[in-house]
């Protein structure tokens, strides 16, 4: 045979093509082994086994008329024994360039007390510790294929609108990390490639004015993609991933929504004819986030049974319901209505039909709001108005835990109890309550 070698200053490597008629079955174009030699005799030596390992491998390989489904599960049947034997599989190449002596003798232990018993198990046992099952070959462009079905438990309770709204930024995210490092095998992802992300990112972000929040919501897309599709192969990586991905988030600069000043919703939105070009469930919506601070999709997706009116204290049920699910676990909650939101509610008491989603209803009053210039601030828009209403809840002190319970978020302390009662709720929003609006 050829020795296979090649010489990089002074140091020996074993080098070779993988043949065409293998190719099918091995996805790499070449394999480069460090011999961690510059003798040239020694490193033949070395070259002959590693070799006669990796010619052994590939006849396993062709051997079988389904080669590809075999390689897998010569792989996984790798990864199991290898676990089995104390060791987590690494495959050769990374064992010869990275591993340290005391791990390889390690193994050659216990590939040696091995010897003389079951000849198929100490097959099984050389290619879990030795790292010559090649790994199942699955590219950066497949992986949404195997991330979807694992996450279903994700989206129950979920309209199709909810749906896409969820995928579709992952999706974006994958295509992105694609583009910035090619469509590569997920097990040849290192840290350079996420590095190589990062730069992608930033470039975008300094030269194109795009938001770093996008940025870190892309890293943490592909972070979970890639975490969720290693399970459900049983692969494990060279690094793991919150290696890969670890301090690579750009800074964030402030650039939250504005809330509006209490006083010019009171006086503009509230009070004048500002509005009056809006349609009525528009308006409607308008008032009842003001008083109530709930998100749009929270207030566009009440059935008529969330709408209570007939009750002592009239309030409405945000929940997972036919309309949709939840942002978030915490968003279910009960919010008394008073005020502008009392108002807007008696005038559509079975909801908003009009609008199946936020998306819409928020599309229409913020482009109304812009081109009426009702936005007072750079940044304002619907949504400040969930902000204005935390602010006016923070100015009279009602307690965090309150306002949490009113706002749909997690609360900061331990969770006891049933939570706030209306009636408590009912006492802090009774101090910050508008007007109703002006008919």
């Amino acid at each position: 045979m050829s020795d296979y070698l090649i010489e990089r200053n002074g140091w020996f490597y074993y080098f070779r093509r993988v043949p065409k008629h293998i190719r099918a079955y091995d996805s790499r174009r070449h394999i480069k082994i460090s011999l961690k030699t510059k003798d040239r005799a020694t490193a033949r030596r070395r070259a002959t086994i590693q070799n006669d390992v990796i010619e052994k491998f590939w006849r396993n390989l062709a051997a079988s008329p389904d080669a590809p489904q075999r390689r897998d599960a010569l792989y996984k049947n790798a990864v199991d024994t290898a676990r089995l034997h104390g060791f987590v599989y690494r495959d050769i190449a990374d064992l010869s360039e990275n591993a340290s002596a005391a791990e390889l003798v390690d193994r050659l232990l216990a590939l040696k007390e091995s010897e003389g018993k079951n000849p198929q198990k100490n097959e099984d046992l050389e290619a879990a510790l030795l790292g010559t099952a090649d790994a199942p070959k699955v590219l950066l462009g497949d992986i949404w294929e195997i991330y979807r079905p694992k996450i279903g438990d994700r989206l129950i309770g979920k309209t199709d609108h909810q749906i896409r709204k969820w995928e579709n930024p992952r999706k974006l995210a994958v295509n992105n990390f694609i583009k910035a490092v090619g469509n590569k095998n997920i097990l040849e992802i290192t840290r350079k490639d996420v590095l190589k992300f990062h730069d992608w990112w930033l470039l975008r972000v300094t030269k194109e004015g795009k938001k770093p929040a996008s940025a870190n919501k892309n890293f943490r897309h592909v972070k979970d993609m890639m975490d969720i599709v290693f399970t459900a192969l049983d692969i494990t990586p060279v690094l793991d991933v919150e290696t890969l991905f670890a301090k690579i988030k750009l800074k964030v600069v402030d650039d939250s929504r504005k809330s509006y000043e209490a006083d010019y919703v009171q006086n503009v939105f509230l009070g004048s004819d500002a509005l009056n070009g809006l349609n009525d469930e528009a308006r409607a919506l308008i008032y009842m986030m003001a008083d109530t601070g709930a998100r749009v999709a929270e207030i566009t997706g009440l059935l008529p049974e969330d709408i209570r009116l007939d009750t002592p204290i009239p309030y409405i049920h945000i929940r997972s319901n036919a309309r949709g699910g939840l942002k978030t676990l915490h968003s279910e909650r009960q919010i008394p209505l008073v005020g502008a939101a009392l108002h807007g509610a008696k005038m559509f008491p079975q909801g908003l039909e009009r609008y199946a989603g936020g998306d819409t209803a928020s599309n229409v009053i913020n482009k109304f709001l812009r081109e009426n210039n009702l936005n007072p601030s750079e940044g304002n828009s619907l949504y400040s108005l969930r902000h204005t209403f935390k602010d006016r809840l923070r100015d009279v002190q009602a307690p965090e835990e309150v306002i949490d319970n009113l706002m749909g978020h997690k609360s900061r302390g331990p969770k006891y109890g049933r939570g706030h009662i209306l009636e408590t709720k009912l006492e802090w929003l009774n101090k910050i309550a508008f007007q109703s609006p002006k008919t």
